[in-house]
């Protein structure tokens, strides 16, 4: 692969429904990296895009930009896969050419790798999918005080939650975070409860009880909006 092309697994133009700084709901193009590191949720099914685990099809970063200008949209998510398994000179030259044209951009990660790369100024919002139990690739997360001293107060730690297990899991690393931040806002916590909700499952309704019992004030709850939307869909829309 050469220095200027990045494995794509789909390109589309949509609403981002996960939190950013942008806010959820905002008109966004989505690139989707191919390649994950990870195997998340294995005994409940699985990944959520295991269509993003395969090499993906070259596209140049020439291409890939006047792809975005083509939508003429003014937003960008990437995601994956994970993106930063693909980070160095195709992906700074991406993140620079999309900020000279003044395109704002989030990233989707799954908390295994360090948000320090080349073109992270580019990034407007940097949002850490760190993973609890019920994933089994917890121990594969950043530690976590490095990752929170590393974000600022545009960017976002979010906890996919299946269950109270899981809720418990995040509510330490608020209260760990409360510790952490002193004078500093830091990034935003934000929960997830996992759609849809099954089995033993922690709904939606369940969640903000629960968030506004233990008093957890810095919380946003990420309600995925793409879900609701199209509850149906087992590829992007």
């Amino acid at each position: 692969m050469s220095a200027g092309t990045l494995r794509v697994t789909s390109l589309f133009l949509s609403i981002d429904g996960e939190v950013n700084a942008c806010g959820q709901g905002v008109p966004s193009f989505f690139i989707r990296l191919a390649g994950c590191n990870l195997r998340c949720w294995q005994a409940f099914g699985g990944c959520d895009t295991v269509y993003s685990f395969g090499p993906g099809t070259p596209m140049t970063v020439e291409e890939l930009l006047a792809r975005v200008e083509a939508s003429g949209c003014p937003k960008v998510t990437l995601t994956g896969g994970e993106p930063l398994l693909q980070r160095g000179p195709a992906l700074a030259s991406l993140l620079r050419g999309l900020r000279e044209r003044g395109v704002f951009v989030s990233m989707e990660t799954n908390g295994s790798i360090a948000p320090e790369f080349d073109g992270r100024e580019c990034v407007g919002s940097l949002v850490y999918d760190y993973k609890c139990p019920s994933t089994g690739c917890t121990e594969a997360m950043q530690p976590f005080a490095s990752l929170f001293r590393a974000l600022g107060p545009s960017d976002y730690i979010k906890f996919v939650l299946r269950d109270l297990a899981d809720y418990a899991f995040a509510r330490e690393r608020v209260l760990e975070a409360r510790g952490l931040r002193g004078d500093a806002p830091g990034p935003v916590p934000a929960f997830s409860p996992m759609l849809p909700v099954a089995g033993n499952g922690l709904a939606p309704a369940a969640l903000v009880e629960r968030v506004l019992a233990d008093r957890l004030f810095e919380v946003r709850i990420n309600v995925q909006l793409h879900k609701y939307i199209w509850p149906d869909a087992d590829r992007e829309v």
